[in-house]
């Protein structure tokens, strides 16, 4: 299975998932899936490649262990990154009414997927 179905499966399989991505920790995207206009993955990306970096380096600078998974709730989505390996994280973005339960099974089992193709 390659990176766009793991990421269309992910999305599809989620009421409410609006986009997902496969990227470098430096913010270039390996592989997106947008199945709602008007969401710029890689502007996304980007930005949360950087938020999540450093949280990884407080976690560590702390003796927290490593960082595993972050997300980010406001009013319009909901972001989540989960890490596949330390060079490489998977996001979904979920709309306001989206189950993010169901979404962090679903991310972490695409984050399974996804390494194995690394």
């Amino acid at each position: 299975m390659g990176f766009l179905e793991i990421l269309q499966e992910m999305v599809d399989g989620v009421k409410g998932g609006v986009a997902a991505t496969i990227m470098a920790k430096d913010g270039i995207a390996i592989q997106n899936y947008v199945k709602e206009a008007g969401c710029d993955m890689d502007s996304l990306g980007v930005e949360y490649a950087r938020i999540l970096e450093e949280t990884k380096n407080t976690s560590s600078a702390l003796k927290l262990g490593e960082v595993e998974e972050l997300s980010v709730s406001a009013p319009g989505a909901t972001i989540i990154m989960r890490l596949i390996n330390s060079d490489y994280f998977i996001a979904i973005v979920l709309g306001s009414e989206a189950n993010s339960g169901k979404a962090r099974y679903y991310l972490k089992r695409a984050a399974a997927r996804a390494k194995k193709e690394f």
